[in-house]
């Protein structure tokens, strides 16, 4: 059994290759007590992943999701439109677009459910976080938004983004890698997040200025403050 089990659905649409930093990471450093699951593009792996994550107390979530679910596995064209069917037939436009949500999070339930996904710290009556309480999961983590895919007109570059996402995998892995080793609780594991976060603020302050630096801070700080934890913030990971 794993102290935490990582779930990672493989997105090949919207890119999120670049979580794969953290696993590599912890699967380095905390060897037998990190297990990541990368999920596949069929609804039995997506089955056998929460199945398989009933024997860990720690679930670590990192992927595409929202305010009421998380994503699962996407192919290449999964997000094109397209027969049922003919998704079925070809892998290549598989999307679980419902992975966890109200009607699953009860499997989580007596464990922390750290979730590194947009917006799954909202608190409305329909959010996951909210939810997953009411069927009771323990402590549930969750984040604001985090930019991590360029759209156009914004002046969010795609160097601030490449630049924000080295910052915030960086903050994450040497948070959960202290974290863990050191048998925390879920609110120090936060609080760690923060401070790290705050160190490579004030290390981008400390370089000379380019074009988007401001931005970039200014998503960090939201990175860090708009972290929510619900429920048992001492459950210890």
């Amino acid at each position: 059994m794993s102290k935490v089990f990582a779930i990672y659905p493989i997105d090949k649409s919207c890119s999120t290759s670049f979580l794969n930093r953290i696993n590599t990471f912890e699967t380095r450093k905390l060897g037998d007590i990190w297990h990541c699951y990368k999920v596949h593009f069929s609804d039995e792996d997506h089955e056998r992943c929460i199945q398989q994550s009933k024997d860990s107390h720690f679930i670590f979530y990192m992927g595409h999701g929202g305010e009421t679910q998380l994503h699962g596995a996407c192919a290449k064209y999964g997000e094109m439109s397209v027969d049922i069917i003919a998704a079925k037939e070809n892998k290549d436009f598989y999307n679980k677009e419902n992975f966890i949500d109200a009607n699953n999070i009860n499997a989580f339930k007596g464990k922390i459910f750290f979730c590194f996904s947009c917006n799954s710290n909202r608190n409305s009556s329909k959010s996951l976080a909210r939810l997953s309480r009411k069927f009771g999961v323990e402590t549930f983590v969750g984040f604001g938004d985090i930019p991590t895919d360029y759209i156009d007109g914004t002046r969010f570059s795609k160097r601030c983004i490449a630049i924000y996402k080295g910052k915030i995998v960086k903050i994450i892995k040497y948070s959960l890698f202290y974290a863990v080793q050191n048998n925390e609780t879920a609110d120090n594991l936060v609080r760690i997040i923060k401070l790290l976060t705050c160190k490579e603020i004030q290390s981008l302050l400390r370089q000379r200025n380019f074009h988007g630096r401001d931005l970039v801070i200014k998503q960090l700080c939201m990175f860090k403050n708009e972290i929510k934890i619900f429920g048992n913030m001492y459950s210890i990971l």
